[in-house]
């Protein structure tokens, strides 16, 4: 089964993989509370049973998948509705400026005057619009996830409903 030239099955593979790199990077290099950490880690068991799902082939495996893919699409929202605006104010505040990471201060004489309310209104704007791509990109992977699911979960059931009892042939 193919959707467009692209196989369903190795594509489903490979962004669940890639789910599950994300998921790994963002709990190695994210926030390390308990409450924050438990997000990478649904994430990686979600991305994980949808490899599962998919390679078994089972009917209720890849109807909970369908599920999980949806929960999954409406909840990368919420991010979408969040990120862009806590970046863009603070990239806009000038905080910024006060981060210090290995020991190293960001230099804003290198970069010219970048105290200027004008340039940091931009500055924030531009990262807004940065992190709200990036947010809708991970929405429409989600929804991608879900429209390929859907598809395998409706072969498999046809497929299920023709080779058991429950097919009559006219």
């Amino acid at each position: 089964m193919k959707i467009g030239c692209l196989p369903i099955r190795p594509v489903i593979y490979a962004l669940a993989s890639a789910g599950i790199l994300r998921s790994g990077a963002q709990f190695y290099y994210g926030p390390h509370g308990i409450f924050l950490s438990l997000i990478p880690i649904a994430y990686l068991f979600f991305n994980g049973f949808l490899i599962f799902a998919v390679a078994k082939r089972d009917v209720k495996h890849l109807k909970w998948a369908q599920r999980l893919t949806m929960t999954a699409t409406i909840l990368s929202v919420i991010p979408f509705l969040l990120f862009p605006v806590v970046s863009a104010s603070f990239f806009a505040s000038g905080e910024i400026e006060a981060i210090e990471k290995n020991g190293t201060h960001f230099r804003p004489e290198h970069y010219g005057n970048m105290t200027s309310p004008d340039f940091r209104f931009v500055f924030g704007v531009v990262a807004g619009f940065c992190v709200e791509i990036g947010a809708a990109f991970f929405i429409a992977v989600e929804l991608f996830k879900y429209i390929l699911v859907s598809r395998i979960w409706l072969s498999e059931v046809n497929w299920t409903l023709m080779h058991t009892g429950g097919f009559q042939a006219p």
